[in-house]
C-alpha cells in the first residue's frame, strides 16, 4: 500500500494515486496556498474524512518543502535565459508533456486575442484534452461507487468560476460554452460502459456558472447567451447527454431576463412532437411552461397550464387539493373520480388520491365514507392516524367488538409469529397487560425493546426479568456492537423502577462470567457511572 501518483493538476489542486487494500484510489485536494479547502477520495471508507487524506496532505506539505529549497537555483537558471530560450523551451515541453501543456493554457489563455467572433478559443483546448483521456477499467469495474471524475472538465471549470470572482464573465462565459459543448460531444461520442459512472456533475456545473454570471447586476450580455441557447439547445447530443434540462432552465430565466416569449414558442414545439401527452416527457414541458410565467409573475398563466392538462396526475392533484381547500367538494370529488373511473388507474398512485377522499369525506361529515377509506389505509398493516380516524366512526360500545376483530385480522396472516400491527393495536388502546403478553410470546430483544414503555410501569418487576432474560442470552456473542448495545438496553433498565439493583446484579454477574471479555469490561464501566 502507498502513493504511486502525487502531481499538482493545477494552481492549488493536487491529485494522488493510492494503491490500497481494494483498488487504486483516486484522491484530491484543493488548498487555498495554506489549508485544504475541498477533498475527495474513491475508497471505500466510512469514515469522513478517511485516513488517506491525511496522508496525501503530509504528502503535499513534504512536496512543497522539498521544492521550496529548489527556488533559488531555478530562478537563477531563469535569470540567465533569453525570452527566445525560455519561449523555445516551454512551446518544445509542452509538445511532450499534456500536463504542462494544459498548466500553461489554464493560466495563460485568457490573455490571447479572439481572432474570429465565430470561434471560441477555448473549443480545440477542450476537444484534445476529452479526446485524451484514458481510463483504468480495472480499477473502474472494481469498485465504481463513486462517480468518475474528469480533471481536464475540473479543472477549467475551477478556471471559469475563478474568472467570475475576478469580474473577467466574458472569458468564464467562453469557457463554459466551450465545456458544454466539448463534453456533450465527447458524451454522444463515447461509445463504452464507463461512461454510466462519470459524475453527472459535468453536466449542470457550466450551467450553474452561468446562471451565477446573469444574476449579478450587467454581469453579462444576457442577450447574447439567449441568442447562444436558442441555437444551440437544439441539438441532438444535448438531449444524448442528459443537458436538456440545464439548458431550458438558463434558457428560462433568459428569457425573462429579455422580455421574449420565445421560450413558451419553444416548449410548445416539443410538446406537439410528443404523441403521449401524459408521459413524463410531457410534464417536464409542461411544468417547465409554468415555471417560465411564475417566473413571469403570470399566476393565472401558469395556472392555465395545469388546469388545461390534468392528464398529469399531479397537476390533478395540485388543483384538487386548491378545490378542497376553497371548499369545492363537489368539483374536487368529480376530478377524483373521472381519474379512478379510468382503466390505466389501476397503476396510478392510489394512496395520494384515497387521501385526498378522506379530506372530503371528513369535511362532509360522511361517517361511512370515512370508515370504508380509513380502513383502507389500516387493512394492510397498522397506520396511527388512519387508526384514530377509522375508531372515531363507532360508539364507544361499538369500538371493542370492532377492535378485536381487526386484531383478528391481523393474527390470520401471521397466525404462529408476531405481528407488529398487533402489538401496535394493544399499544394504541393501553392494553398493557395482553402487550406484555403478547410481546413475552415472542420474545425478542427487538421487540421488547421497542414495546417496554407501554408496559413497564404497570409491570416493572415482569419487565426487567423479560429484558434479562433476552440480554443473558444476547451476551453470549461477542464484539464491540454486541457489548455497546448491552450497554444501551442496561441504560434503559435502569430507568425502570427497581432497574438499577437489577442491572447492578446483571453486572456484577457478567464480570465473574466474561472477565477475559477486556473490551465488555471498558464499556460496563460507563453503564455504573
Amino acid at each position: 500500500m502507498k502513493i504511486i501518483d502525487l502531481q499538482e493538476i493545477s494552481p492549488n489542486m493536487w491529485k494522488a494515486l493510492y494503491r490500497g487494500n481494494y483498488g487504486t484510489y483516486t484522491i484530491k485536494i484543493k488548498t487555498d496556498g495554506k489549508k485544504t479547502i475541498d477533498f475527495s477520495c474513491s475508497c471505500p471508507s466510512d469514515y469522513y474524512p478517511c485516513k488517506h487524506i491525511v496522508m496525501i496532505e503530509e504528502a503535499i506539505g513534504e512536496r512543497i518543502a522539498e521544492s521550496g529549497d529548489d527556488d533559488m537555483p531555478v530562478k537563477q537558471v531563469l535569470n540567465g535565459l533569453t525570452q527566445k530560450e525560455l519561449y523555445d523551451f516551454i512551446v518544445r515541453h509542452a509538445q511532450h508533456n499534456p500536463h504542462f501543456k494544459n498548466a500553461v493554457m489554464l493560466e495563460f489563455a485568457h490573455k490571447t486575442d479572439k481572432k474570429d467572433a465565430n470561434t471560441n478559443k477555448y473549443t480545440q483546448i477542450l476537444r484534445d484534452k476529452l479526446d485524451s483521456l484514458y481510463f483504468d477499467y480495472d480499477d473502474v469495474y472494481d469498485y465504481h461507487e463513486e462517480a468518475i471524475e474528469i480533471d481536464v472538465l475540473d479543472q477549467w471549470l475551477d478556471k471559469a468560476q475563478k474568472h467570475v470572482d475576478e469580474g473577467n464573465v466574458d472569458e468564464a462565459i467562453l469557457i463554459c460554452k466551450a465545456c458544454i459543448e466539448e463534453y456533450a460531444e465527447w458524451y454522444d461520442e463515447t461509445d463504452c460502459e464507463v461512461i454510466d459512472y462519470i459524475d453527472e456533475s459535468y453536466q449542470d456545473t457550466p450551467f450553474e456558472i452561468l446562471r451565477k454570471i446573469i444574476a449579478k447586476p450587467a454581469g453579462a450580455d444576457c442577450k447574447e447567451l439567449f441568442e447562444y441557447c436558442k441555437t444551440e439547445m437544439t441539438k441532438q447530443k444535448y438531449l444524448n447527454a442528459k443537458m436538456d434540462d440545464c439548458f431550458n432552465e438558463l434558457f428560462c430565466k433568459l428569457s425573462a431576463i429579455v422580455g421574449s416569449d420565445d421560450f413558451i414558442e419553444m416548449q410548445d414545439k416539443l410538446l406537439r412532437e410528443i404523441k403521449d401527452k401524459s408521459s413524463w416527457e410531457a410534464k417536464k414541458i409542461l411544468q417547465r411552461k409554468i415555471d417560465f410565467y411564475q417566473s413571469r409573475n403570470q399566476p393565472d398563466k401558469a395556472f392555465d397550464v395545469l388546469k388545461n392538462n390534468l392528464q398529469i396526475e399531479s397537476f390533478r392533484e395540485v388543483l384538487t387539493n386548491k378545490l378542497i381547500n376553497e371548499g369545492k367538494l363537489q368539483e374536487a370529488k368529480k376530478l377524483i373520480n373521472d381519474l379512478l373511473s379510468k382503466p390505466e388507474s389501476v397503476n396510478s398512485h392510489l394512496g395520494s388520491w384515497y387521501k385526498l377522499k378522506l379530506q372530503i369525506a371528513l369535511k362532509e361529515n360522511d361517517v361511512e365514507e370515512t370508515r370504508r377509506i380509513s380502513y383502507l389505509f389500516i387493512e394492510p398493516s397498522f397506520s396511527a392516524n388512519y387508526y384514530e380516524i377509522y375508531k372515531s366512526t363507532f360508539a364507544t360500545e361499538e369500538w371493542a367488538e370492532k377492535m378485536e376483530k381487526l386484531i383478528e385480522h391481523y393474527q390470520k396472516r401471521y397466525p404462529n409469529s408476531f405481528h407488529s400491527s398487533v402489538a401496535k393495536v394493544l399499544q394504541a388502546e393501553k392494553q398493557a397487560e395482553r402487550l406484555i403478553n403478547y410481546v413475552e410470546k415472542f420474545l425478542t430483544l427487538d421487540n421488547l425493546e421497542e414495546y417496554h414503555k407501554s408496559f413497564s410501569a404497570t409491570f416493572p418487576e415482569r419487565t426487567l426479568s423479560l429484558f434479562r432474560r433476552v440480554i443473558d442470552h444476547y451476551a453470549e456473542r461477542t464484539g464491540r456492537d454486541v457489548y455497546e448495545r448491552i450497554s444501551d438496553l442496561l441504560k434503559k433498565m435502569k430507568k425502570i423502577e427497581g432497574g438499577s439493583e437489577v442491572v447492578s446484579e446483571m453486572i456484577a454477574r457478567y464480570r465473574a462470567m466474561y472477565k477475559n471479555r477486556r473490551a465488555m469490561m471498558e464499556i460496563l464501566n460507563k453503564v455504573e457511572k
